[in-house]
């Protein structure tokens, strides 16, 4: 049994690749957003903020990243499992993990490098088009690939 792995990791070249994308989509949908990026152990690599955005985009954009960097996951109450939390349990497994930790609205989605996720990038201030622009720029990376939750069979 080996005792280490090889992982991947995001360059710094990777996650402004991100940003770009996310703030030129922004851009083309009229929105002021931050951006952030971080790495799969949840530490900031870049980050954006369009002129006109509020400040407090600034931090949720920040700890929506993390959050997806974190569970490997989008943020949001869907569950990888395809079910929708309750707001009680939302808020339990917020308080639980630490408000800076856990964020369960949408905007924030892994980037996912061939399987591997390699960090989290977000967008806040662009309201339910949040999640659409954090998308945009997390598939830019070659090999980049949409997480999703898990499909539930019907009941017969």
């Amino acid at each position: 049994m080996a005792e280490t792995m090889t992982v991947q990791k995001l360059t710094l070249e990777g996650a402004q690749k991100v940003v770009a994308a996310a703030l030129k989509e922004a851009e083309a949908r009229k929105k002021q957003i931050s951006v952030c990026v971080m790495d799969a152990g949840g530490h900031p690599m870049a980050f954006a903020r369009t002129d006109k955005a509020s400040l407090t985009t600034i931090t949720v954009a920040m700890n929506k990243a993390r959050c997806a960097a974190y569970t490997s996951f989008p943020t949001g109450k869907m569950s990888k499992e395809g079910n929708e939390r309750s707001d009680f349990h939302a808020l339990s497994i917020t308080m639980a993990a630490g408000l800076e930790n856990m964020v369960l609205m949408q905007g924030g989605v892994p980037i996912v490098i061939n399987g591997e996720c390699v960090g989290g990038v977000a967008v806040s201030g662009a309201g339910h088009s949040d999640g659409e622009i954090a998308w945009v720029g997390a598939l830019v990376l070659q090999g980049a690939q949409e997480v999703k939750p898990k499909v539930k069979e019907a009941k017969a």
